[in-house]
């Protein structure tokens, strides 16, 4: 089990300033992730010793790549990195699939996604994210994503996020 130190400042996420230390061997890949990959910032065999989680969000997203070749490629770079899938921690109509969402009473869904409506003017994906963000929280997984916005919420409502070449170091 290896320990890294993560920062989990509200005004930089990312900050080299760290005070928490944590154990981090299970990480939520947001979205934006499996692109970095395929543009080649990292080779995903260097992933292979972490536990990689993600939501059926994820892939949905990368189903809505409209470059055909492109989603076959993020497809295969998703297929070789993720470890393990989980279920949404909430169910939003329209958005969630119903085997793959867990029903709830809403509430850290609403402010997590009235936080990054706040932070950055209700992007459209906004909904999505707050679900990654949601999951990653409530299974203690540490979020990896390089979008600041999502970082800086996951951090103000006590999670923790890396970027990716945090985990590469890991």
């Amino acid at each position: 089990m290896q320990t890294h130190t993560v920062g989990r400042q509200a005004d930089n996420p990312f900050s080299s300033l760290a005070f928490d230390s944590v154990t981090m061997n299970e990480y939520m890949f947001d979205t934006n992730i499996f692109n970095k990959i395929l543009d080649g910032q990292i080779d995903p065999s260097k992933l292979s010793s972490k536990d990689c989680y993600v939501t059926h969000v994820q892939f949905d997203e990368i189903q809505a790549t409209k470059d055909k070749d492109r989603r076959l490629k993020l497809e295969e770079v998703f297929s070789q990195v993720v470890s393990t899938q989980l279920p949404t921690e909430s169910f939003v109509l329209d958005v969630s699939r119903l085997d793959e969402a867990k029903l709830s009473d809403g509430v850290r869904y609403e402010q997590l996604l009235q936080r990054l409506n706040e932070l950055n003017k209700s992007k459209l994906n906004n909904v999505q994210d707050a679900l990654i963000d949601e999951t990653a929280l409530t299974n203690g997984i540490t979020l990896v994503t390089e979008d600041q916005d999502l970082a800086q919420v996951i951090t103000e409502f006590g999670g923790f996020v890396c970027n990716l070449q945090d985990v590469i170091g890991a």
